[in-house]
């Protein structure tokens, strides 16, 4: 019996395919812009390291900064792939996703300091990361107001939003320069805790504020 060419089975190899040299030019670009820099180094260099042509690469992603918000693309997908098995929820939750995050960028500051320094100017240009980055903070504060820590009339999406941005000017700080390490997971840490103790419940204030002021050294 004669077996018919199965249509998907071709589509999932393509899609594979088309995911691993993505992967490929990924790691090249992140190699040579450790070693060399990212204004230093031409997409005609990523793409012999990459062993594709630089259509190839201007195809699948795109530009240079493209290629930026890919990198950046991979550091989210750590971030969430650590927190897969945190048995962290509400404000537990939102802490955890900072420091993983913030430890992450650390480890590996030779990189990810000049891609984000050079993102922000791509994103107010129009071009985004494909994704909403603010999702873990606001389902931490979902969770939040289901375990009474955080005001039920409280919307989760602004607060959430307001962690994250919080977390976006720590991580630029950190990157451009102005800000340690630890300056930087600190800044992160209190970006969470002020915005939550500023809507938690009564029974929740206490607690949430006096983590507040011992981050703030107060």
């Amino acid at each position: 019996m004669k077996m018919e060419p199965n249509p998907h089975l071709g589509l999932a190899l393509r899609a594979r395919g088309k995911a691993a040299r993505c992967d490929k030019i990924v790691a090249a670009a992140s190699d040579l812009w450790r070693a060399h820099g990212i204004d230093k180094v031409p997409l005609s260099q990523i793409a012999a390291v990459a062993q594709v042509a630089p259509q190839t690469i201007y195809n699948l992603i795109g530009g240079l900064d493209a290629i930026g918000l890919a990198v950046i693309n991979v550091a989210l997908d750590r971030a969430e792939t650590a927190l897969a098995s945190t048995t962290a929820t509400g404000v537990e939750l939102a802490l955890e996703a900072a420091r993983v995050s913030t430890q992450l960028y650390i480890d590996d500051a030779a990189l990810y300091r000049q891609v984000l320094v050079r993102i922000p100017r791509v994103l107010f240009e129009g071009t985004h990361l494909g994704r909403d980055a603010a999702e873990v903070a606001i389902h931490a504060v979902t969770q939040a107001q289901a375990e009474g820590q955080v005001l039920a009339g409280i919307d989760p999406d602004r607060l959430g939003r307001v962690i994250y941005s919080n977390y976006l000017g720590a991580i630029y700080d950190w990157a451009c320069g102005d800000a340690s390490d630890a300056v930087f997971l600190e800044t992160a840490l209190v970006g969470v805790l002020a915005p939550m103790a500023a809507c938690a419940t009564e029974a929740g204030r206490p607690e949430l504020t006096a983590r507040l002021l011992e981050r703030l050294g107060a």
